[in-house]
């Protein structure tokens, strides 16, 4: 008897996680979300004033995350490239400022970082790990989502595609 009790509860215990309610699966937007916030060197952005205007490179990056600082030269790089074809923003999630200006002073970052103190512009976008950068093209639509450091020839191709003429369609 005891035996078949210990049995049941193993297979109750066993059981838990397929009857709780599972974690939703990870949907990014296909569409940029229009935001504003604070720019770390004063003022504020507003990212409506970009869209439909030109492509975007939209980076996710905190100072206490490793492979951030691996690609913030490489994305500054970038952007003093395509600077005109290309705009590239920043948002620095959840650091205090002085350790974000340190990052951007050390990497001579100077395209836009916006401060997201409370994760509100990363919750919008559900970013899940640090860096993550989105491509945007012109209409407004999320063509690309990178996770974890962009290194130069990933960041070439990317960019190739973000600027390649769109396909004609085919007449039906």
């Amino acid at each position: 008897m005891r035996r078949t009790l210990l049995l049941a509860a193993l297979a109750m215990v066993l059981a838990a996680p397929a009857l709780a309610n599972p974690t939703p699966p990870y949907h990014p937007p296909s569409e940029a979300i229009p935001f504003t916030g604070p720019l770390l060197d004063g003022g504020r952005f507003d990212l409506e004033a970009y869209l439909g205007k030109t492509p975007i490179v939209l980076n996710f990056w905190a100072s206490w995350c490793g492979p951030c600082h691996r690609e913030a030269e490489v994305l500054e790089a970038f952007f003093r490239e395509y600077a005109g074809r290309v705009a590239f923003v920043s948002v620095n999630v959840q650091d205090p400022s002085s350790s974000a200006r340190a990052f951007v002073e050390r990497y001579g970052i100077t395209f836009p970082v916006v401060q997201d103190g409370g994760a509100d512009v990363a919750w919008a976008y559900r970013v899940t790990g640090l860096p993550t950068t989105f491509f945007i093209n012109t209409e407004g639509r999320i063509v690309y989502i990178h996770q974890g450091p962009l290194y130069p020839q990933q960041l070439e191709r990317y960019l190739e595609r973000l600027l390649a003429p769109p396909a004609p369609k085919e007449a039906p």
